[in-house]
């Protein structure tokens, strides 16, 4: 959602005789407005200020304080009591609260970002190497289709190369990636281990998943050439 919403009762709950200000005692969503643009948020017991740039701005509703951080930008603080809040000021990208500040996360899929029903919705399907990410272990076709990335630390990493005639695809969330040409080093999924075989390139050789990588299985004999195929992967003559 682009906004967040604190209780009544919590955000009355201070008391009129003392006016809160940074650093003051809080309980877990407690929150106050210091002016039309910026918000006392709760965090870890003790209240910061956070910009509400959007629109809205900051303002005390009938359901309690609310922020609407839609045109904040990244780099902005935010509580790390809020981690996960998010909004999608364009197509292209989500902004939401990771680690206390705000983060733009690349929506590269065809369906982007979108604001539906009280949530933010980033398409990830597609990224770029170097792109920030939230969920470790999180996967995504490179936008080439060449390869699969995959998070780590936060930041999109080379997984798999898909070096086949389908490349990588992504379709009702799940993905895939033709791995049918492969070359020698190239990584492999270890749960795949003496399962997954490739053509090498130039189709001289056999390739099989073995230690997360693939690795010469069988070299082709003089006049044969590595085929792919649905029944399996073998060195035959070329088909006429």
């Amino acid at each position: 959602m682009n906004f967040r919403v604190i209780a009544l009762g919590l955000a009355l709950g201070l008391g009129s005789g003392c006016k809160p200000s940074a650093g003051s005692s809080c309980d877990k969503g407690e929150a106050r407005c210091v002016d039309a643009k910026t918000e006392l948020a709760c965090q870890g017991g003790r209240f910061i200020e956070t910009p509400c740039h959007g629109p809205r701005g900051c303002s005390l509703t009938a359901q309690g304080t609310s922020c609407d951080f839609s045109g904040d930008k990244a780099g902005d603080a935010c509580s790390t009591d809020d981690e996960g809040a998010a909004t999608c000021p364009n197509k292209d990208g989500m902004l939401t609260c990771h680690g206390g500040v705000y983060g733009m996360l690349p929506c590269r899929g065809s369906k982007g970002c979108v604001n539906a029903d009280g949530r933010a919705l980033c398409d990830t399907s597609l990224a770029e190497q170097g792109d920030a990410c939230h969920d470790e272990s999180s996967k995504a076709c490179s936008a080439d289709g060449a390869q699969v990335l995959i998070c780590k630390e936060h930041t999109m990493q080379r997984f798999y190369l898909c070096r086949g005639p389908n490349g990588c695809a992504s379709a009702a969330g799940k993905l895939s990636c033709d791995t049918s040409v492969a070359k020698v080093g190239d990584a492999c999924d270890k749960k795949l281990e003496g399962q997954a075989f490739s053509c090498t390139p130039d189709a001289s050789a056999i390739l099989v998943c073995k230690g997360g990588a693939f690795t010469i299985d069988e070299t082709c004999k003089a006049g044969q050439k590595c085929t792919s195929l649905e029944g399996g992967t073998h060195c035959a003559k070329p088909t006429p």
